[in-house]
């Protein structure tokens, strides 16, 4: 990409998750409304709570649709809240700024280049110098799905700005979840539940895979406890399957995990967990412009950006500059970005 240019917007849209982080940013509007109004004192700020799924997509839809390239969509929660507003923004000339206020914030680290880094950090770069616009990738994904309550969904289309999962760590996130809505504010306890319940039954399924590469297709079947396909590099609270990942490179990062014991997937976790390359005869890492992925045995279990689903194949297509977002100027390009 060319080198960054200051960018102003006369609207700023300023979309939260009030569920966000233990709340967090409840606590806090205030706060970040009145430090956009001091970031950008010529603009209108518009301030919306979403108030339950699918929100915030229509939001950030319905913005873009109204002020085109002169509106900034701010996005103020957790990773579900960034994927559902990009949704409402792919092939808009909107652009998106996310503040990282969830409990999981992986599209930040990746977005950002730093494992670390908080709504505040974030203002106060954009108030000292301002911001610029970069394009980034999306995943569209389509195929024969049921959502995480089993119920089928007609002509499912998602894009997943973050990274699709397959297998063991989808299956303990629909079991936590699935706990969480019956018996709230047991987020720690369920999650170890879902842990439980994963690695005492099955952790060895089969797939099917046709990659598209360079116009090629490569079909592949084999044995997996999980399939990671990453648009960004983190995922599940900062682990980190595709260190490498390019955000602007028109291609899927795919990195696929042979059946494991107990102890080799602890090991692997803890790999994940500190960016390192897994080895050869763990995993297998590849890219793709699109990948086409059918269950052999049983059908697959997968999280799109956290939100799990059910499906007997999903078609992964990578959907090149297909949303901007906005990153503050003094820090640069990150490196997820691909410079010309």
């Amino acid at each position: 990409m060319h080198a960054p240019e200051i960018r102003s917007w006369n609207h700023i849209e300023f979309i939260y998750n009030p569920q966000a982080g233990n709340r967090l940013i409840r606590r806090n509007v205030g706060v970040v409304a009145s430090k956009l109004a001091e970031i950008f004192p010529y603009a209108h700020v518009r301030i919306n709570p979403t108030t339950g799924p699918g929100d915030a997509t229509d939001l950030a839809r319905a913005a873009a649709k109204e002020s085109g390239s002169d509106v900034l969509v701010v996005v103020a929660g957790g990773d579900g809240s960034v994927s559902e507003a990009a949704n409402g923004l792919i092939g808009s000339a909107a652009s998106m700024l996310v503040l990282p206020f969830g409990s999981g914030n992986d599209l930040a680290r990746t977005l950002y280049g730093r494992r670390t880094v908080t709504p505040t950090m974030i203002l106060e770069a954009f108030k000292q110098e301002g911001a610029f616009s970069a394009p980034m990738d999306a995943l569209h994904v389509s195929g024969s799905v049921r959502d995480n309550r089993g119920a089928q969904v007609p002509e499912f289309s998602y894009y997943s700005v973050n990274v699709i999962s397959i297998g063991l760590d989808s299956k303990v996130a629909i079991t936590a979840d699935k706990i969480q809505r019956k018996i709230p504010n047991t987020l720690g306890m369920s999650y170890m539940i879902g842990v439980v319940n994963a690695l005492s039954s099955d952790r060895s399924w089969r797939m099917r895979a046709t990659m598209e590469r360079d116009g090629k297709l490569d079909t592949v079947e084999r044995d997996y406890v999980l399939c990671a396909i990453g648009n960004a590099q983190y995922y599940g609270g900062g682990f980190l399957p595709h260190p490498n990942a390019k955000l602007n490179d028109g291609l899927a990062n795919i990195l696929t995990a042979r059946p494991l014991k107990v102890l080799e997937i602890a090991k692997l976790l803890g790999k994940f967990r500190r960016g390192e390359t897994i080895p050869a005869d763990v995993a297998t890492y590849e890219q793709a412009s699109s990948v086409h992925i059918e269950a052999v045995d049983s059908e697959l279990v997968l999280t799109l950006d956290g939100e799990g689903y059910f499906a007997e194949r999903v078609h992964v297509d990578t959907v090149p500059n297909a949303l901007s977002v906005a990153l503050p100027f003094s820090w640069g390009l990150p490196p997820a970005f691909q410079a010309d």
